[in-house]
């Protein structure tokens, strides 16, 4: 049975491109336009592995990545970012996410587990190529 991908993005072209290099390496895959709804389908069916835009309407997709990691049957699930929000916000999010710990607050936050409800396990930053996605997927899943 094929691994089953949800991809979260309120741009019907990101969904578009996004789910066609997923069925073409042999992936299901269910969609959302919202973190919301996002939030309502990861739930429902329990996916491998999470495609997450940031900024979109409703619900953030760092909103989602948060009530993901809470919740005791979603937070194993791997999430990886797919955003444009760097070019748009001026910052780095990759860095911020992936590799820097919060100034002053490391040893506490690690101890709380605080640091995992916003890291995801990849960030890849739009525009990318469909060989650069399905290599973060096959690397993510370890497939």
């Amino acid at each position: 049975m094929p691994k089953r991908i949800l991809i979260v993005d309120d741009d019907p072209d990101a969904i578009t491109f996004t789910s066609s290099v997923v069925e073409d390496n042999g992936y299901d895959y269910v969609s959302a336009d919202n973190g919301m709804k996002g939030l309502a389908l990861a739930k429902k069916v329990k996916p491998d592995l999470v495609l997450l835009d940031l900024i979109m309407p409703e619900k953030s997709g760092m909103m989602m990545l948060q009530e993901m990691k809470k919740d005791p049957e979603l937070r194993k699930i791997p999430v990886i970012i797919l955003s444009g929000a760097s070019e748009e916000l001026g910052v780095d999010l990759k860095d911020f996410m992936i590799k820097q710990p919060l100034k002053g607050r490391k040893k506490a936050v690690e101890a709380s587990g605080e640091a995992q409800l916003t890291k995801p396990n990849a960030f890849l930053e739009k525009p990318f190529g469909a060989d650069e996605l399905i290599k973060i997927i096959r690397k993510v899943l370890e497939d």
